[in-house]
This record gives structure tokens, C-alpha cells and sequence, in this order.
């Protein structure tokens, strides 16, 4: 059963519509299947999946390893790799992707975080990386091999609207501030960014933009959310300058709820479109954040079997 965390009936009766349609145009395109039926989502306990991220991060050290999961059937072949995001070019993780990447030789590289501009390029792997994180060093690796970099996550737009139906508007907004905007802003922080103008793209061009989130005009503000932050956190003041991610538990309350929420709504969609490459392609080449691969994993393996 696919399991959507909404309670929104018009939202869920377009997701379901927008599945089925894609896997009726996959097995129609497709001359020889060779996969297995994408007939359910497997189940998945996303406690359970919280509590593997944190056993494998305390054995660790607090660093994740990357995680590689392969499987071939007849022509088709996935390659996927579950990693912990970050922009350090020095980071063993990123050769071994590309060794692999040059080893496999994918027809296509799927990516996390949206659709990737064709304009953007990079001038080096050092350079994609500490601009762009995993992303940028995906779009390098695609242009130099000349293969196409792809979007196969979720429309924000949808796992928002579907998250508004079932949480408070301002915990959503801190969740989703917290998560995807500090990160970024903080990686390698100087002192010198200007908070207010890149929170200013965030909100704009992320927020409403791409995730079609109206906001007023107090809530676009840095200091609305330096008010939720206190809120949720005993009025504790943010600080940028030493703010670690890791610290923040997006295992726990509200947030989370939001966060295993999040994961569920777009792995139901990542493992759609994953299949419906895996249609058209032979050997596909994936890199998500690990605790997607792992919830992934038991309904992909099935394909395969």
C-alpha cells in the first residue's frame, strides 16, 4: 500500500492519479520488462530507520559512511549510493562516488533536491563542491561524462501542501527553515554573508516560488523565524556562527513528526521515478541522503528479485 501522510483528499487523489499514470506509461514504453512490477510501497517504520541513522552515526563518530547499494537484473542494473550531505572537497566520499561513476558508465545520474540548471557548470570538483555540495559535484561529474543529471524528488510544492494539511503552518515553517535554508547559509560561515538578503532568496525564490508557499510579510522576515526558533527551543538564540545540524533533533516532537513525514512523502515519489528511469535506461546511477536509501531499500530489492 502507498502510504501518504495527508489529509488532504484533493492532494491525494493527484498523487495517486500522478503515480499510476507514470507506471502506466512505464510498462507501456518499455519492450522487455525485466524488473519486477512496482505494485506497493513496502512499509516502512521510520522510528526504526531514526534509530539505524543514530546507531550508525555513535559508531561513527558522528561522521555517516557512505552506503552502497547495487542490483542487477538481466540488463538493468542500480547503482545507488546513501550519503551525509556536506561541501568539504576533501571528503573520501566523493572519489568514491566517481570511481564508481567512471566505472559503471550510467546512461543517466539521478540527484536529490530538485531540477539542476543545464547552465550551470563548474570550473573544477573542488570548485562544484564548495559552491554546491553533493549537487554540484553530481552536475560536474554528468557534464564531464556528458550524460544527463535528473531531478527524481519529490516536487516541494506537493510534499509541502501535503505536510500543511496535517501540521501547524509555523512548525512546517520552522522545519522546513531549519532544515534547508541555516544549513546552507552556515556551511563555511565567515561573518561576511548577508543573512537578510539570502534569507530574502530563500523565502522568494524557494518558498514561494518553488514550493508555491504564500507567505505575509511578517513572515518572511529573519527575526519571525529567530522567534520560532526560541520558541522551540527553551529561548535559546540561534547562533549561526558555531550552529551545528547535528545537534538538532529531527528524531524527536514535532519536529519529529515533520521530518520522518518529509521522508515518507518523497520516497514514495523518488522510488517512482527511480522505476520509471530504470524503464528506460539500463544502468542508472542514484545518490540521496542515506536515511532515504535505507527506507527505499526493501521495495527497491524487490524489483530484483
Amino acid at each position: 500500500m502507498l502510504v501518504i501522510l495527508t489529509g488532504n483528499k484533493e492532494i491525494m487523489k493527484l498523487f495517486c492519479f500522478l503515480f499510476s499514470v507514470t507506471l502506466f506509461s512505464c510498462n507501456f514504453q518499455a519492450k522487455k520488462p525485466e524488473l519486477n512490477p512496482l505494485k506497493e510501497i513496502e512499509p516502512v517504520n521510520y522510528s526504526e530507520i531514526d534509530n539505524q541513522v543514530q546507531n550508525i552515526l555513535e559508531e561513527n563518530n558522528g561522521k555517516f559512511p557512505l552506503i552502497k547499494f547495487e542490483k542487477k537484473k538481466g540488463n538493468k542494473h542500480l547503482i545507488y549510493f546513501g550519503e551525509q550531505h556536506g561541501n568539504d572537497p576533501n571528503d573520501p566520499r566523493f572519489d568514491t562516488i566517481q570511481k564508481y561513476f567512471s566505472l559503471y558508465k550510467p546512461a543517466i545520474l539521478l540527484n536529490e533536491g530538485g531540477p539542476v540548471a543545464d547552465s550551470l557548470h563548474f570550473t573544477s570538483r573542488v570548485d562544484a563542491i564548495q559552491k554546491k555540495g553533493t549537487i554540484g559535484f553530481l552536475k560536474f561529474l554528468a557534464d564531464n561524462a556528458k550524460v544527463k543529471l535528473q531531478n527524481a524528488d519529490c516536487p516541494d510544492s506537493l510534499e509541502i501542501a501535503s505536510l500543511l494539511t496535517k501540521y501547524n503552518r509555523n512548525k512546517v515553517l520552522y522545519f522546513l527553515v531549519l532544515q534547508r535554508f541555516v544549513p546552507q547559509f552556515t556551511a563555511g560561515y565567515d561573518g561576511a554573508k548577508k543573512l537578510e538578503t539570502e534569507y530574502g532568496k530563500f523565502t522568494g525564490k524557494y518558498l514561494e516560488t518553488r514550493c508555491n508557499l504564500k507567505l505575509t510579510e511578517n513572515e518572511k522576515q529573519w527575526g519571525y523565524f529567530e522567534k520560532l526558533y526560541a520558541e522551540n527551543n527553551a529561548d535559546k538564540k540561534i547562533d549561526l556562527e558555531n550552529f551545528d545540524l547535528s545537534q538538532t533533533e529531527f528524531d524527536k516532537g514535532d519536529l519529529g513528526n515533520i521530518s520522518r513525514s518529509s521522508l515518507q512523502i518523497r520516497d514514495s515519489v523518488i522510488i517512482g521515478n527511480i522505476y520509471k528511469t530504470l524503464q528506460k535506461h539500463d544502468i542508472v546511477f542514484v545518490v540521496f541522503g542515506a536515511a532515504h536509501l535505507l527506507a527505499e531499500k526493501p521495495t527497491l530489492e524487490k524489483l530484483f528479485e
